[in-house]
């Protein structure tokens, strides 16, 4: 059922943009790192993309693509997720499905996000289920949220907290980090985070501190896309 709500919402919105010419608005290429820093967990090199077609004013779809490698545990993994948008002056909506590849394993994760921006503010949230596609009962809950805003013309100061359960039917995860970007010109952005991410499998659990930085090029509109990254290995900062 819940398959079936995500995915009748994606469908609905498609058709809501299909009568109108597509323009480009906008898109990026991100290229990051993350680490913890007090642990023998280890470090993830990712390098992602997006782009953003819109429909009308009111509609748009927004595409994701990225690879992960997580260097210690020689993985290597890959990302897709497509989001359907709907825009107001202030507010969008959206319903996202996508899934993550690593190894021999496929995540699929679906569900729905919004979006409001007043001045220099901006505030993002989203709901939704992953499961293993290849064990059905191995499914979970992901869910999060940021809000940040520009302090200078330069600065931005951002706050995020994400939360996923049962991933592989066994590991819970829940980060909060802090961060800023800088604009080091018109498009292109230096970014770095810190936070910690508690971790629980089965009748064990920790709280590990971790580290994120990156480059950042926009295309088109100042945010690059309407949302941020849904995918499961893009919540990790390392494994």
């Amino acid at each position: 059922m819940k398959k079936i709500i995500a995915t009748s919402a994606l469908t609905s919105l498609l058709l809501s943009g299909a009568a109108y010419a597509v323009e480009v608005t906008g898109g990026y290429v991100d290229l990051g790192y993350s680490t913890f820093t007090d642990s023998d967990l280890g470090d993830v090199y990712n390098l992602n993309g997006a782009g953003e077609l819109a429909f009308s004013r009111a509609f748009s779809l927004q595409l994701d693509a990225g690879a992960y490698r997580f260097e210690d545990e020689d993985f290597d993994g890959t990302s897709v997720t497509l989001h359907a948008n709907l825009h107001t002056q202030n507010a969008s909506f959206g319903a996202f499905y996508g899934q993550d590849h690593i190894e021999d394993e496929t995540f699929q994760f679906y569900g729905v996000e919004a979006g409001f921006g007043a001045g220099p503010a901006q505030i993002e949230g989203y709901l939704g289920f992953q499961d293993l596609k290849e064990f059905s009962d191995a499914d979970g809950v992901i869910l999060g949220f940021s809000a940040g805003g520009a302090v200078t013309e330069k600065w931005t100061v951002i706050g995020k907290y994400d939360y996923l359960n049962d991933i592989e039917g066994a590991l819970d995860v829940s980060a909060f980090s802090i961060g800023a970007t800088y604009n080091v010109g018109t498009n292109a952005q230096v970014y770095g985070e810190f936070g910690a991410a508690h971790l629980s499998i089965g009748s064990g659990s920790s709280t590990e501190p971790f580290l994120g930085a990156g480059v950042r090029i926009n295309l088109g509109n100042e945010r690059g896309t309407t949302f941020g990254r849904r995918g499961v290995l893009d919540k990790l900062p390392g494994l």
